[in-house]
């Protein structure tokens, strides 16, 4: 009989025993920043975690920055099992992000038996200041086109300019300058010369014969007349002796 009542007695306090061990709790987590824009190096931010109901207990914290491709970015580990009896917070964090659109989530798990599991993730988003790198790469490759076609103009201009130099080069009046390029243009250049060189020794030549020809024609004439002129003069006296 006493057997039995020692077993009643541990019966009924068997399930006071399993609630106590498995006492309900709330703890919610939240991230602290002060807005959702800033500038890079103003951007700092710490998160939270807050006893709503509930003993005291161990708690585990973890959060992370996505990109705006989902890419994790940093990662953080404020708490690992610590003790918590009302509130805990973090450090401050300041990760110097590049401009654009990210989001950070932080999540706490607890060792009570945590009634509310939906305020133990917090998540916000945010913008940071600047130009993008989306929108600087394609001023990269505009940078590298824009060289491309630079180059490009250069090396027609220099063709041009080439192409330009040559017919001066081998223009008849620069033919002393232009010996080693062309020289089949050279030699008509110099027989041309030469026929031409030629053509005027010869009209030369013909100007002087006829000169020399009008000169004898000259002291022929001024010979006949000197003779005319001898002839008559005898003539004239002959005839007046006669006269006498």
């Amino acid at each position: 009989m006493k057997a039995i009542f020692l077993i009643l007695i541990f019966a009924m306090l068997l399930p006071h025993t399993s609630f106590a061990q498995e006492a309900s709790c709330d703890y919610r987590i939240e991230i602290l920043a002060d807005g959702n824009e800033f500038e890079s190096q103003d951007f700092k931010w710490r998160m939270k975690a807050t006893k709503i109901e509930g003993k005291p207990t161990n708690i585990t914290g973890t959060a992370e920055i996505e990109d705006s491709s989902g890419k994790t970015v940093k990662s953080y580990k404020p708490w690992t099992s610590d003790s918590i009896s009302k509130q805990k917070t973090s450090n401050e964090y300041s990760p110097n992000l590049k401009a654009g659109e990210y989001k950070i989530t932080a999540e706490i798990n607890v060792d009570c038996d945590d009634k509310d599991k939906g305020n133990n993730v917090d998540a916000r988003s945010i913008s940071i200041k600047g130009q993008q790198q989306t929108t600087a790469k394609p001023a990269k490759n505009t940078g590298i086109e824009d060289a491309k076609t630079k180059n490009a103009e250069a090396s027609g201009s220099k063709a041009e300019k080439s192409i330009s130099e040559k017919p001066a080069q081998n223009a008849p009046s620069k033919i002393e300058n232009t010996g080693a390029e062309n020289p089949n243009d050279n030699v008509v250049q110099l027989r041309g010369k030469t026929i031409q060189n030629n053509a005027l020794q010869t009209t030369a030549a013909v100007v002087n014969s006829q000169d020399v020809v009008y000169e004898s024609s000259n002291e022929k004439a001024k010979g006949w007349i000197m003779i005319f002129l001898l002839t008559l003069s005898i003539l004239l006296n002959i005839i007046l002796i006669w006269r006498r």
